[in-house]
């Protein structure tokens, strides 16, 4: 077999780990003679000899901040010492500092545990990604910064110390703070005891928010994994709200918020492109709660990932095989510019406006195009098919969504993803230049800021551009 481990980090992007996770669960009630997909790469199978019975755990690293698991312990099922509420009188000769309340076991949780019918998940009961896993992860899953709480009410900012005075921001921050408390004990421990279960390790899925601190994680997890595991598949997948550069919004009208939210984003982007094969722009609407988001993205990340794990050994493909269908080769277009879905483009490229005489205006050039179909759905009956240009086709399995994804993301099972590499990506590019420019006055990485974004701008052009729209610094 050919495993994929998946590290996600953030609250947002555990949310959306979880509902794809417990897509998987819901492939293990599938009987023998219905199984769709090869469980064991995404799932670490643990077999008990005397009771002849197996059990399956994610393959699976969460980071998240402290009590953003909910009421989820790190054993699960066992005594914890993650909370001491209500147990004062057993802790003899220890001194016990209330730091926050319990966080009481959710009600899907519970009737999970106890075999009864399940309640209906809507907005206020789906609160953390906890709330609705399915799956018992191994403790060795769990990864936590210590010195940042969760706060629901702004959940994928934590908070510091949750003193409500600052706010995880900002990417250095992130950066600073995995490298310099984090990096040596994770891969030593957890990452080592996660890549050990695994017998031939074909690559990994990085899930994340980019407009935060937790781009900066990222950033710094994905650089020294990249050094750990040089020859294995990246796949990273980056959560992105809107900004002043999915809107008619002026430039000068930036105010600090926006000019904060736009650097961790553009430097998040860069260096988690630069350590990944590919990378997927999801597009997270500020309209919808994790959980909605999650539901809605997982028919992206699920569609991606059973191709790579569905039981049809013909039908069946690889991280590299994708990742060339889609960059053919050429490493520096690694960003998938579209993610369609009917008229449904899960892609935050599609919300950026045309840049300044940019082509897309009209028609973006498109580089490459594949097409998965899920279920009956022919790659030939795609509008966007055409016989002449070189469109990579994949087929797999209809999609199965988990009952813990909203029912409007759920319904239909029969479709088409395409995947574009097109001149879009330029228009995200040469704005970040502007702002760079424009906005970077006394950062350190400036000059390098700007050389790889006219980089990356210039791999994604196609014919003849003016001059004045060229990378020179004249601001």
């Amino acid at each position: 077999m050919h495993e994929v481990v998946t590290i996600s980090v953030s609250q947002r992007a555990n949310h959306l780990t979880t509902q794809f996770f417990n897509i998987q669960e819901g492939y293990l009630q599938l009987s023998k003679e219905q199984q769709i997909n090869d469980s064991k790469i995404f799932l670490n199978p643990t077999i008990d000899k005397v009771s002849k019975t197996i059990s399956f755990a994610p393959r699976a690293l969460l980071w998240d901040a402290r009590t953003g698991n909910g009421s989820l312990g790190t054993y699960q099922y066992s005594d914890t010492q993650d909370y001491h509420f209500g147990n004062e009188d057993k802790l003899e000769a220890q001194t016990v500092i209330k730091t926050h309340p319990v966080i009481p076991k959710s009600d899907y949780q519970s009737a999970l545990d106890a075999g009864v019918p399940l309640p209906s998940l809507n907005k206020k009961n789906t609160n953390y990604w906890s709330d609705y896993s399915k799956l018992i992860y191994s403790p060795s899953s769990f990864n936590t910064l210590k010195d940042w709480y969760h706060d629901v009410a702004n959940p994928n900012q934590p908070d510091f110390q949750n003193l409500g005075e600052r706010r995880f921001d900002r990417y250095s921050t992130g950066y600073d703070e995995f490298t310099e408390n984090y990096l040596q004990d994770f891969f030593d421990g957890n990452l080592h005891t996660e890549l050990e279960k695994c017998d031939t390790l074909q690559g990994l899925n990085i899930v994340t928010d980019v407009e935060s601190g937790w781009g900066g994680v990222s950033s710094a997890l994905l650089l020294e994994l990249r050094n750990e595991l040089p020859k294995k598949t990246f796949f990273s997948w980056g959560h992105n709200e809107d900004d002043p550069f999915t809107g008619d919004f002026p430039l000068k009208r930036l105010n600090k918020k926006w000019v904060q939210i736009i650097s961790n984003k553009l430097r998040s982007t860069i260096n988690i492109m630069q350590e990944s094969d590919l990378y997927f722009p999801l597009y997270a609407p500020s309209g919808l709660t994790n959980w909605e988001i999650a539901g809605k993205n997982c028919r992206i990340l699920d569609s991606i990932n059973a191709t790579i794990s569905q039981s049809d050994l013909e039908q069946r493909k690889t991280m590299d095989y994708l990742t060339t269908a889609i960059t053919l080769g050429d490493s520096s277009r690694n960003m998938v510019t579209e993610m369609v879905i009917g008229n449904n483009d899960y892609s935050f490229c599609s919300r950026i406006i045309p840049f300044k005489n940019s082509h897309t205006h009209n028609n973006a050039h498109v580089f490459s195009r594949s097409i998965v179909a899920r279920g009956n759905e022919k790659c030939r009956n795609h509008p966007n098919f055409d016989c002449r240009s070189k469109v990579v086709e994949m087929y797999t399995h209809k999609y199965f969504p988990s009952d813990t994804i909203p029912t409007e993301f759920s319904d239909d099972r029969e479709f088409s993803l395409e995947l574009n590499s097109s001149e879009k990506c330029r228009d995200i590019f040469k704005h970040w230049y502007e702002f760079v420019v424009r906005y970077f006055k006394n950062d350190n990485d400036r000059e390098e800021l700007k050389n790889q974004l006219c980089d990356y701008a210039s791999a994604y052009e196609s014919g003849w551009y003016e001059d004045d729209d060229s990378c020179d610094d004249d601001m």
